[in-house]
């Protein structure tokens, strides 16, 4: 038993009633939660330490070499805004502007379409589904090089492809040798290459809506399409802006689809932004230029990423 005098202050009492025995006895001191501040530091530095040295440092490195006519071989000097100014002039570089934009725009809507479309059917009480759902994830794991070398060797002028059309009686397409044609099997194989990865995220935000709200708006008579537009399309909207940011995002920076299967051709017709880069800093030893244009390009994706970041507000719900 634990004898208390009774001419002590009242606060001196009360620290003393719950004082632990073993310990001082008055006010007891708590440790701050969390440890000390470094430790927290630790574990974010490796990150940050990433960040730094492969995005940060080359990203200022390329904007000051956008000012300069440097090449691989070294004899930087500085041109000021000259190599800003020749984009304005340079035909080739507004062709490939023109021909990632034209990528843009038919390649996020088909992937995004299909990837919904997909996650919808998927989500549905099929045999295998989840088989399925790795099948069509297995591309967007591959190496798009891989991919695209085996949809060059398809689309040839004698190949699988043709081969088949052939057979059944059809006339062989140029698929490789004609402008539109060979654009629209970048598109093709890029759609193919990474629907499966969007039709996961998509199916995620799916199988989180609640079943209850579903059967609720049955029973109110609301049809699949007034389902969809209604319930399905505002519950989903944060996985779809997600794949939305992330597909626009690559479709800009697309270039290994170009280079392995067309090499930018024929005239052009699929010389991406990206794949002038390469070849005007590699092939034509113009590394100066070459950063000049991913400083734009870096713009563009950063003016269409913070209009998508802006836009979330009016159509995407988190509650």
């Amino acid at each position: 038993m634990t004898f208390v005098r009774l001419d002590r202050p009242e606060e001196e009492v009360a620290d003393a009633s719950v004082a632990p025995p073993g310990r001082p006895k008055g006010r007891l001191r708590r440790r701050p939660l969390g440890g000390p501040r470094w430790v927290g530091w630790a574990f974010v530095l490796p990150g940050l330490i990433g960040l730094a040295v492969f995005i940060v440092i080359p990203q200022v490195a390329s904007l000051i070499l956008g000012f300069s006519d440097s090449t691989l071989l070294g004899g930087t000097q500085f041109t000021g805004g000259e190599n800003f100014a020749r984009l304005l002039r340079d035909p080739q570089f507004i062709n490939s502007v023109i021909v990632t934009s034209i990528f843009v725009l038919v390649y996020v809507p088909a992937n995004i379409a299909i990837s919904m479309a997909m996650a919808m059917w998927l989500k549905t009480r099929i045999a295998g589904r989840n088989w399925i759902r790795v099948i069509f994830l297995i591309p967007a794991l591959s190496p798009m090089v891989a991919n695209a070398a085996v949809f060059r060797l398809l689309f040839q002028q004698d190949g699988v492809v043709n081969q088949a059309l052939a057979a059944i009686g059809l006339e062989p397409i140029p698929w490789l040798s004609d402008g539109n044609w060979a654009l629209a099997v970048v598109i093709g194989v890029s759609v193919w290459q990474s629907f499966g990865y969007n039709m996961i995220v998509l199916g995620a935000g799916l199988d989180s809506i609640s079943p209850d709200v579903i059967a609720a708006s049955r029973i109110d008579g609301a049809g699949p399409i007034r389902r969809f537009v209604s319930i399905t399309l505002p519950l989903v909207s944060p996985a779809l802006f997600f794949t939305t940011v992330l597909t626009v995002i690559g479709a800009w920076q697309t270039f290994a689809q170009a280079y392995v299967i067309t090499g930018g051709g024929p005239g052009n017709s699929t010389m991406t932004i990206m794949l002038y880069l390469y070849q005007t800093a590699f092939t034509n030893n113009q590394l100066g230029y070459a950063s000049a244009i991913a400083t734009v390009l870096f713009v563009i994706i950063a003016i269409f990423t913070l209009f998508q970041l802006w836009g979330q507000r009016k159509w995407v719900h988190y509650d």
